[in-house]
């Protein structure tokens, strides 16, 4: 799997701001492009294996610890899985409705900008079992989604990643592998950060 070593540097607006090396950007847009053109079960597996990493670096969060930041400015658990869960969602009505041969309802050029995309989150939750719940049911609906590509989706219609250029159906049904693989490592480095309680 790519590791893409995002950083997030000061920009002046005193706004954090998402930094990729283009080393990396290269190898991650080469390995959308190239599992694309996998079979929908080489794909399914690809993205489960996303999904079951983002998970297993839940496993043992209380929903105290859910809610700890390390610091004013970083995402807590609960806040990490909201954007997780509104990215699922977004993948999830991206890469239906471009295979169907259109953009979802709404989606315009002023979505396809850094603003619009680098950290967005529109899902809330009060508990850490609600965004658990959220995340299991926006994975199912994308491997529904995943499991009928044979059936024949549009691949001519895209819709631009901020980072990784303009994605087609299945190109934005992979980019979840890489979403997830790089939260998890995130959600990882919280519950070892200073002041997380002990179970």
């Amino acid at each position: 799997m790519v590791d893409l070593a995002l950083m997030y540097v000061v920009g002046p607006d005193g706004k954090k701001q998402l930094t990729i090396p283009d080393d990396r950007r290269a190898a991650a847009i080469a390995f959308i492009h190239e599992a694309s053109a996998r079979t929908p079960k080489e794909i399914e597996a690809l993205v489960q294996q996303g999904h079951d990493h983002l998970f297993a670096a839940l496993a043992g969060v209380s929903e105290s610890q859910a809610a700890h930041k390390p610091s004013a400015d970083d995402w807590s658990i609960l806040e990490l899985m909201a954007h997780v869960v509104t990215t699922k969602r977004v993948v999830v009505a991206l890469s239906t409705n471009l295979g169907d041969g259109h953009l979802p309802a709404g989606f315009g050029p002023q979505f396809e900008e850094a603003a619009a995309q680098d950290g967005v989150t529109v899902a809330r939750f009060d508990t850490l079992a609600e965004a658990r719940s959220a995340a299991q049911a926006a994975h199912e609906d994308l491997l529904a989604y995943i499991r009928r590509l044979d059936a024949g989706v549009n691949t001519e219609i895209r819709f631009k990643h901020f980072v990784f250029g303009a994605l087609n159906s299945r190109e934005w049904a992979v980019f979840q592998r890489i979403h997830d693989d790089n939260h998890a490592p995130q959600l990882s480095g919280i519950k070892t950060s200073p002041g997380f309680a002990a179970a």
